[in-house]
């Protein structure tokens, strides 16, 4: 059967949600969850536009989600008594903010895009919202989002094992 001429000079070339759910099954942070509870998550994060060198969020300001880099790079920088120290570069599929989901605590960091890029925003709102309404999402997301934060602290600490040890072995050394 044929589409009505209007129906396709009209027709979406895209679904958005349809987009952003096959975007997020690609990344760690939602692989291995059911589709159902991605699609709730596709549902509700908020997609916008950043210009190159445009600042998603300073270090100091209040938090309120995490963001998943759909497009572009952000790099992320945090600065201490006039020292600036480049933490990472991030590219599509990652995603960064993340504990201000679960913290109030300001940013420890300033997220600057690089070029041009498509971020979701996924708010401590929406995460709420899906905790009262659809427990099982929220909790399957919860329980995600623990894993991926415990690997990272997993590997800070690590790193942190090996500054502290390379830093006394200098002081041996000498």
């Amino acid at each position: 059967m044929e589409l009505p001429v209007w129906k396709s000079i009209f027709r979406s070339e895209t679904n958005p949600v349809k987009e952003i759910f096959h975007f997020l099954k690609t990344t760690a942070l939602f692989q291995g969850l059911p589709n159902k509870h991605i699609r709730e998550v596709a549902r509700l994060v908020h997609r916008r536009n950043y210009q190159a060198e445009e600042i998603v969020f300073r270090q100091g300001q209040m938090g309120a989600g995490l963001f998943l880099i759909f497009k572009g790079k952000v790099e992320i920088q945090s600065t201490h008594e006039g020292v600036t120290l480049k933490l990472a570069t991030l590219e599509p599929g990652s995603f960064f903010g993340e504990l201000s989901l679960f913290s109030e605590e300001p940013r420890s960091a300033t997220a600057t895009c690089q070029e041009d890029s498509i971020l979701l925003g996924f708010f401590q709102p929406e995460l709420d919202s899906l905790i009262q309404t659809k427990p099982r999402t929220g909790n399957a997301i919860l329980l995600a989002f623990s894993k991926v934060i415990t690997k990272r602290l997993i590997n800070t600490n690590q790193v942190l094992e090996i500054a502290y040890f390379k830093g006394k072995k200098k002081k041996v050394d000498k």
